[in-house]
């Protein structure tokens, strides 16, 4: 997957309020495979798909944090913090 979209999270999980940092975004309507880096060190890969200008639908699959606490497979909303799409905040879980 060397052609994934990095996503980075400020944190070892995702949750609504939560920093995201996203270099490129996929192609409206799109599906686009990610690698979701964490700020503890661990990863999950991911899909992403922008739904609109700023909202981006990200679903990560399960994975264990670095102190091996399991984290399953989620469905997520994000929206752009700023107007370079570079910064993201998660709005919400999707079901």
């Amino acid at each position: 997957m060397s052609d994934s979209i990095q996503i980075k999270v400020a944190d070892s999980h995702l949750y609504p309020g939560c920093a995201v940092r996203i270099a490129h975004l996929p192609e409206p309507a799109r599906g686009a495979a990610a690698i979701v880096e964490f700020a503890d060190g661990s990863g999950a890969r991911a899909t992403c798909n922008l739904r609109a200008h700023d909202e981006l639908e990200l679903t990560v699959d399960g994975y264990a944090t670095q102190k091996r606490h399991p984290v399953d497979a989620r469905h997520w909303l994000l929206l752009a913090v700023d107007a370079t799409h570079n910064s993201w905040r998660v709005k919400r879980r999707l079901p």
